[in-house]
């Protein structure tokens, strides 16, 4: 006796589950793209500074004659007895100090313009400062300076060799005279005024 085949068996043909095949591109885009955010989502820790600001250093430069006094302008010296060729004027004192935060170089200028009735030559009036030695506490080789060259620096003057620093809190004293050469002046008598020597601080890197 032959087993009957149910009528439906081609349905149930249908209904067979599908085989496995390879995922769409899709799919994999979309796999691909929620790996990659997973991949931000590490463990994290922030911190912050705050609140910062900015301060520069304060440059202070004072002038005195005598180490007791220090002002930001003193009365000049009255330079004479020159010789022109021969002999310098006497010799003034004074001493710069250094009353603000920063480290300063020093530089040197006429800051006015001087009265020079006799015409004489400013390139041939030299101006001697010299500073004295942080080791022996005497005056060093003096610095020449013509008057030329110092009024033609006016108020960014030129730059003061020794010492290269005047460090925060240090004062350096100097002696100064004024010479002249041998044909600086036509005429038996000359005479310069209204010469204003103006000292500069800039803030030098220790």
């Amino acid at each position: 006796m032959k087993a009957k085949i149910p009528r439906n068996f081609d349905n149930l043909k249908k209904l067979r589950p599908r085989r496995a095949g390879k995922p769409s591109l899709g799919a994999m885009l979309a796999v691909l793209a929620v790996s990659g955010g997973v991949a931000f989502a590490l463990l994290q820790s922030h911190a912050s500074l705050t609140g910062n600001s900015v301060t520069t250093g304060t440059a202070g430069l004072l002038i005195s004659p005598n180490d007791t006094n220090y002002s930001n302008t003193y009365a000049g010296f009255s330079f004479s007895g020159i010789v022109p060729g021969m002999q310098a004027s006497q010799t003034e004192h004074f001493l710069l100090k250094n009353t603000g935060t920063t480290p300063l170089a020093i530089r040197f200028g006429v800051t006015s313009t001087p009265a020079n009735p006799s015409g004489i030559d400013l390139s041939k009036v030299h101006v001697m400062l010299a500073p004295y030695s942080t080791e022996t506490y005497m005056p060093t080789t003096p610095l020449d300076f013509t008057l030329q060259s110092l009024v033609e620096a006016g108020d960014a003057g030129v730059a003061v060799e020794y010492p290269s620093m005047l460090s925060v809190g240090m004062k350096e004293e100097y002696n100064v005279r004024i010479a002249m050469d041998a044909d600086a002046v036509d005429g038996n008598s000359a005479s310069l005024s209204g010469i204003d020597f103006g000292f500069t601080g800039v803030a030098a890197a220790n």
